[in-house]
């Protein structure tokens, strides 16, 4: 009994070093991030530079299909909504207890809907 009462907190001991070692490991890691991305701030815009990224206009086919997408997104919720609407509303009329935190959920929705174009854009 009492021996397996020692295993049990020798691997009890030995998990909360791993757990602390891969934490250690992490913020080491992220502090090297941290410092490659000081040293050298703007690498990447001299080289996108240098290949042409920032010259001219919008890709017209690109902005075309995020357009398109956007529509297609909006359609699609926007449909969805309304048949939720309507679940919802025969959920009211059939007395159904969660209802009303439907109702919210769905009001959230539609703000979320209704902010789509902002949040693709």
């Amino acid at each position: 009994m009492m021996a397996l009462m020692l295993r049990r907190a020798q691997a009890r001991r030995l998990g909360r070093t791993a757990q602390i070692a891969a934490a250690i490991c992490a913020l080491i890691g992220l502090l090297m991030g941290v410092v490659i991305l000081g040293a050298l701030p703007d690498g990447h815009v001299h080289a996108l530079n240098a290949a042409g990224a920032f010259k001219g206009g919008e890709i017209e086919g690109v902005s075309k299909l995020v357009e398109k997408l956007k529509g297609n997104i909006v359609w699609l919720g926007g449909t969805a909504m309304g048949l939720v609407v309507a679940v919802v509303g025969i959920m009211f009329m059939a007395g159904h207890s969660r209802a009303h935190d439907l109702a919210i959920k769905t009001l959230v929705g539609l703000a979320i809907l209704g902010s789509i174009s902002g949040i693709v854009a």
